[in-house]
């Protein structure tokens, strides 16, 4: 009966149309794949956003975010609920419990919650909730920045027009538009003109309401036509307000807006402001649909910019920024260049130890796995982006390890002689099991990084998904097709001389093996010896570090002036700051500096800190890593000493944008309980930190807010004198930021409305003491009469965790001297000594930040490595038939990682979870060589008849010594590159391939010399229990009665 080799082998004409069809449907999917520069994830994170203009941040609390926050607590599948009030504006940020059975159903909960809550918010809201599901797709895609020496009102129309064409282009979803100021018309009113006429501010209100109305009164019917009745009363311009009737009196005498205030027509005021190199700008994020490809979005942006600039006003300058796809490119042209000279490397290789058909062949079989690798990402729902590309390069030198086996154990043949077809297929059939297991183990050796939890689970999952689809690809081809290529690469020619070179390399490793086999306990020893001295040198120069620092091509700069700074202040300061950084870096190495005046959030899925006027944020975009001599990491340090020394600034935070997706500081301590006394224990434990070695900056969340202002009614009075608490409110709001009272929706934009005193009436205590409110009756009334006023200071924000008021005590720390677990430990420990909770037993404590991260990413993979191990264990054991050679193989793991921390240590790169990833990849390699070795030595001792002396045992070992040095070269050769950067450097991926590369070279050796030793081993223990039992039943025999 023929098999499946012999029938791929004997039909050449199918092994090479499958190879036309596999390149075909691999070259196909590269153009219908989707690119991106992040993989497409549902975050599991929903805001909830609700603007009330004016209000302070404990109205925006108690009116907005309780009611919200009442019927949240009570959906189900919420992991954590946390809420920003701010003033004008609630934030709730909402974590969908990853364990969740139905998504969808939570997301529908959530927002029927949000309805459920309508019924208890304010009745003046101008909008409602807004309820947005955060993802990956939430980043932009591109910033294109409009400035220049015009008006505002010209980049306001050239924003307004390139926004509207933008969102026809094929590929985008929403544009959004920043530093972009709606336009509004302020009466500003004559407070002493109101009185004179005893006119209230809700009279005027109601007034201009009744004007402005656009109202459809229904269908007009009769026997010829249909006609639509329409009430038409809007305004035709945004001035016509001034003509608004606020009382008549007698005909031809009545009170207008232009008789008790004038109207201006202008913008809102600043909330926050965008400045691109200094110049005052408009920024458009432009955010791609959810089924769009990133790389040609990004395309038709860059081609839209470009077809645009003709069209621009004249002094209109429109510049691109953070462009997201570069991310992409850069991992493409780290992954083609390194790939090449990879590839190069990996060809050399394989000439050195096989014949140059074979090399070629199996050098071919590399671009074969990767097309079909390509042919079948689609299918499962992968694209190229950041992770996938990762993947790829780490497997880049596995690809051709199953071709290597199979080719070298086919070459073995050829130089004994056999003729091809033969040697082909005995050849691949001797190394198909341990090929396929080995496949197996290696997928398996990925598997827990499928069982991360948090973000970093969402963002990881792909590795394992591709690394299965890159290895069963390069499975199929070494198997099904390489036999068949290698059968005919020498024509008739039935015998291939061995590589001369090579043959005393072998002949010494021989002689070498057997003096280790001879003295096996005394080498095991010494490798035990040599790992525990590894161990320590690790202890003492490497340091654990789940997300360490690297050089980055953007920083933000975060900042902060004392409180009741202007906006017009820190704008100046932060030019100031502005022309800093850029005395800092090189200008070949600057891209641009991005300002935002009015806030300082940095989270790129929504989540904000709130708007103050004393607030800002710089960003730094630089040139990629290989096209700067500016190292990030050196900046920033040299910055953050400097700039710590400024003075008028309250404090300035300079942090890199991370590339990997962190959540939080490395102290983030959560002080939750609605007692103040959570102030007092939030400084005690900052002033301990401050203390701790390694920390570098401790600070709360707890930002000064402006002054609030408490009337505190007479209620009696107010009954008296004809006066509501809404009548003042309305004036009070008048008085101070105004009240926005209507709005006039026109085609292009919308105009609103706001009552105002006049600036030299307004904002000022005087103000409000001498306010004179008119009452039902057309009567004056002085507030104080009926109110006491009160001033007392307010916080910026108000924090809720699950509902409760929170503080929150964040450190950074400097990771070279101390571990994020170190000082969340120590700060643990020195709760619990001091008994401070015992103190505060109505606050309690949550360690977020970093710490919690690590919590949610690390939390289940311990029991994922114990599965995956016993996975393996089953595979090796149902392979070997036996328990004991499985364990053999695993136990040269530990050995195998001393490479790592000699590697990580000389390089300085501390041990992170990307690295971590690398050292899954090393299991699989050394789990790979390990097999094919001891299932070669089997072989070699089922023709002994059952066991192998020390010379038995070198032979064998020396025998398998080309293909395990072959895999493992071609690996570290495809690897190399890309560890060192010589052909581009991605920092992302550096410390895992790094890890595998080492970890690599050191494994190799030491499975080539440890392996044949534990071998012996095992015999000697299999023959001492042998002897020891046949010992046991002869002395039972020799004691039977009657003998």
């Amino acid at each position: 009966m023929k098999t499946p080799l012999g029938f791929f082998v004997d039909r050449p004409l199918l092994v090479n149309l499958l190879l036309v069809l596999i390149v075909a449907s691999g070259l196909l999917a590269t153009q219908q794949i989707h690119y991106g520069t992040m993989p497409r994830i549902d975050l599991g994170l929903v805001n909830i956003t609700t603007e009330r203009p004016g209000a302070g941040p404990e109205d925006v609390e108690l009116s907005i975010t309780v009611p919200l926050e009442d019927e949240l607590l009570e959906v189900d599948g919420l992991k954590k609920i946390t809420s920003n009030s701010m003033e004008g504006i609630s934030v709730i940020t909402v974590r969908i419990d990853p364990d969740a059975g139905d998504k969808r159903q939570v997301l529908a909960d959530i927002q029927k919650a949000v309805d459920r809550a309508g019924t208890r918010l304010p009745a003046d809201l101008l909008e409602r909730p807004l309820v947005e599901e955060m993802s990956t797709l939430e980043v932009p895609v591109m910033e294109l920045h409009l400035s220049g020496p015009v008006p505002e009102s010209v980049l306001r129309a050239s924003a307004r027009r390139l926004a509207d064409a933008l969102r026809e282009e094929p590929g985008i979803a929403s544009v959004e538009k920043v530093g972009y100021r709606e336009r509004e018309v302020r009466v500003l009113l004559d407070p002493e003109r109101l009185q004179q006429l005893r006119l209230s501010v809700d009279e005027i209100r109601q007034a201009i309401e009744r004007r402005n109305v656009r109202a459809s009164g229904g269908s007009l019917t009769s026997f010829v036509a249909e006609k639509k009745v329409l009430s038409v009363g809007q305004f035709d311009h945004p001035r016509q307000v001034e003509t608004v009737i606020v009382r008549a009196r007698e005909p031809g005498n009545s009170v207008r807006v232009r008789d008790i205030a004038e109207v201006v027509l202008d913008y809102e005021d600043w909330q926050v402001q965008s400045r691109t190199d200094g110049r005052l700008s408009i920024a458009l994020l432009a955010r791609q649909k959810a089924e769009a490809d990133g790389l040609e979005t990004a395309a038709v942006v860059r081609a839209f910019v470009e077809r645009e600039r003709a069209n621009l006003a004249p002094g209109v300058r429109i510049e691109r920024v953070n462009d997201i796809s570069r991310f992409t490119y850069d991992m493409l042209d780290v992954l083609g260049s390194n790939a090449l000279l990879g590839f190069a490397l990996v060809i050399g290789c394989l000439w050195l130890f096989l014949s140059l058909p074979l090399a070629l062949w199996v050098s071919l079989g590399l671009g074969t796995a990767l097309l079909l690798t390509f042919a079948l990402m689609p299918v499962v729902g992968l694209g190229i982006d950041v992770m996938t590309l990762t993947a790829l390069i780490l497997m880049l030198g596995m690809l051709v390890d199953d071709g290597v086996v199979t080719a070298e154990s086919v070459q073995r043949r050829l130089e004994q002689g056999l003729p091809p077809r033969r040697a082909a297929i005995e050849g691949a059939g001797a190394v198909a099991s341990p090929v396929i297991v080995s496949t197996l183990t290696t997928v398996l050796a990925f598997l827990p990084v499928a069982f991360l939890g948090g973000l970093e689970g969402k963002f990881l999952w792909t590795l394992p998904v591709m690394v299965a689809l890159v290895l069963g690809a390069s499975l199929g081809e070494s198997l099904l097709m390489l036999p068949g290529h290698l059968a005919h690469a020498h024509g008739r020619r039935a015998t291939t001389p061995p590589r001369r070179w090579f043959l005393p390399v072998q002949a010494g490793f021989d002689r070498f093996v057997l003096r280790a086999v001879r003295h096996r306990y005394l080498t095991l020893t010494l490798f035990v010896a040599g790992f525990c001295a590894i161990l320590a040198y690790g202890a003492l120069v490497m340091r654990f570090d789940l997300y360490p620092e690297v050089d980055i091509d953007t920083v933000n700069f975060k900042v902060e002036l004392p409180e009741g700074a202007s906006f017009d202040y820190t704008i100046d300061k932060a030019a100031e700051l502005e022309a800093l950084i850029r005395a800092r870096v090189p200008a070949a190495d600057l891209l641009n500096i991005i300002t935002r005046i009015g806030h300082h959030d940095t989270d790129m899925y929504g989540a904000t800190e709130g708007r103050n006027p004393a607030w800002a944020l710089l960003t730094l975009y630089m040139r990629p890593q290989g096209q700067r001599e500016t190292d990030s990491n050196e900046l920033i340090t040299g910055l953050r000493a400097e700039l710590s020394a400024l003075p008028d600034y309250r404090r300035i935070v300079v942090e890199p944008l991370k590339d990997t997706p962190v959540a939080g500081k490395p102290v983030e301590l959560e002080i939750i309980g609605n007692d103040p006394a959570r102030f007092t224990l939030a400084d005690r434990l900052a002033d301990f930190l401050a203390t701790q070695p390694g920390v570098t900056e401790v600070w709360t969340s707890y930002k000064p807010g402006k002054d609030i202002v408490e009337l505190d009614f007479d209620h009696q009075a107010l009954a008296d004198r004809g006066l509501s608490v809404a009548a003042i409110t309305q004036m009070v709001a008048v008085a101070f930021d105004g009240l926005l009272v209507d709005e006039l929706q026109q085609v292009e934009e919308r105009v609103r409305y706001r009552l105002q005193f006049r600036a030299e009436d307004r904002g000022r205590m005087e103000t409000l003491r001498n306010l004179v409110l008119i009452n039902d009756r057309g009567q004056p009334v002085y507030l104080g009469s009926v109110a006491e006023i009160r001033v007392r200071p307010g916080e910026a924000a108000i924090r809720h965790y699950l509902g409760r008021r929170t503080l929150t005590l964040y450190a950074d720390i400097d990771r070279a001297r101390v571990s994020v677990q170190q000082v969340n430990q120590s700060l643990a420990e020195h709760v619990e000594q001091t008994g401070l909770l015992r103190q505060h037993p109505q606050l309690r404590l949550w360690y977020g930040g970093e710490l919690e991260q690590q919590r949610e990413s690390l939390g289940d993979i311990g029991i994922a490595f114990v599965v995956c191990a016993l996975s393996i264990l089953v595979v090796l054991v149902l392979l070997f038939g036996s328990f004991t050679q499985p364990l053999l193989i695993l136990a040269a793991i530990p050995f195998g990682l001393s490479g790592v921390i000699v590697g990580l240590g000389l390089q300085g790169e501390p041990l992170s979870l990307i690295a971590l990833i690398g050292v899954l990849g090393l299991i699989g390699v050394l789990v790979n060589d390990s097999v094919v070795l001891v299932h070669a030595l089997n072989r070699q001792r089922a023709r002994a008849d059952g066991r192998l002396d020390d010379q038995g045992i070198a032979d064998g070992t020396a025998a398998r010594l080309r293909p395990i040095v072959i895999t493992s070269l071609t690996t570290v050769a495809g690897l190399i590159p890309t560890a060192y950067g010589l052909a581009g450097s991605s920092p992302f991926i550096t410390p895992m391939v790094l890890a595998m590369a080492w970890g690599i070279l050191f494994g190799t050796l030491i499975s080539l010399v440890l392996i044949p030793c534990l071998y012996g081993i095992e015999q000697d223990t299999r023959r001492w229990i042998g002897t020891r039992a046949s010992a046991l039943f002869a002395r039972g025999d020799d004691r039977r009665p009657g003998d």
